[in-house]
């Protein structure tokens, strides 16, 4: 008999979705354990070693979401573990999968790939190849999440849009928002949120793409603290 799927979770608990499409949105979320990238503004570094978590039967993580509607696997990097078991088990509600984008899988059940490229600021480039492979397998079913803490920023991201723009599924949600630390210097916050957006408003090239400009809401309201 084979041994029950296990995954290194780091925390589970109930809150509201703070980025993106769903923003606002109550969901659970299951935070798996450990990152390949460790990217200089992480607003998770508790759960990037791989040491922080437990391992966990796919099984009973099934049973605490069975009451949710709606599921987040984030992390860390959960694509860095073979999630599609727990997946697999969680098929009737909506699961968002969140990730850097760095790694690829094929996995039909998931509702949404919320998928945020790593530029400039964080120490990091993106990935076309891989983001191509998500537009080919995942269109309808993901978004691209930029964070973004300075003009340099905002320029890579658009560079890496216009240099997968034929790839692209059409109407994908194209998220940019604040990157918090700097975002929040001198309780500025709402300043740099203006900037960001006037910035958009401004460039004609991001009229191209479906793009949002949005707040870290869980940020706003528990300033980046564990389990919300």
């Amino acid at each position: 008999m084979n041994a029950p799927a296990t995954l290194n979770v780091n925390e589970t608990f109930v809150s509201i979705q703070g980025e993106g499409d769903l923003i606002g949105a109550p969901a659970l979320f299951i935070r798996l354990d450990g990152c390949p990238l460790r990217c200089s503004w992480c607003d998770t570094p508790y759960a990037l070693a791989g040491d922080a978590g437990r391992p966990t039967d796919v099984l009973a993580l099934a049973a605490v979401a069975r009451n949710h509607k709606r599921i987040v696997i984030t992390g860390g990097e959960p694509l860095a573990q073979d999630i599609k078991p727990l997946v697999t088990a969680l098929r009737d509600a909506h699961v968002t999968v969140e990730t850097s984008g760095t790694i690829f899988a094929d996995l039909p059940d998931v509702a949404l790939f919320s998928i945020s490229p790593k530029v400039g600021s964080s120490g990091y480039t993106p990935k076309p190849i891989v983001l191509r492979k998500f537009c080919a397998s995942a269109a309808g079913r993901m978004q691209l999440k930029f964070v973004i803490a300075d003009e340099r920023d905002l320029a890579q991201a658009r560079a890496l849009l216009l240099a997968i723009r034929a790839d692209l599924p059409p109407r994908t949600p194209i998220i940019l928002q604040p990157e918090s630390g700097e975002a929040n210097k001198n309780n500025s916050y709402l300043s740099f949120l203006r900037w960001l957006t006037e910035a958009v408003l401004a460039d004609e090239a991001w009229s191209d793409f479906n793009v949002r400009v949005l707040p870290q809401l869980h940020y706003l309201l528990w300033h980046g603290e564990a389990g919300r």
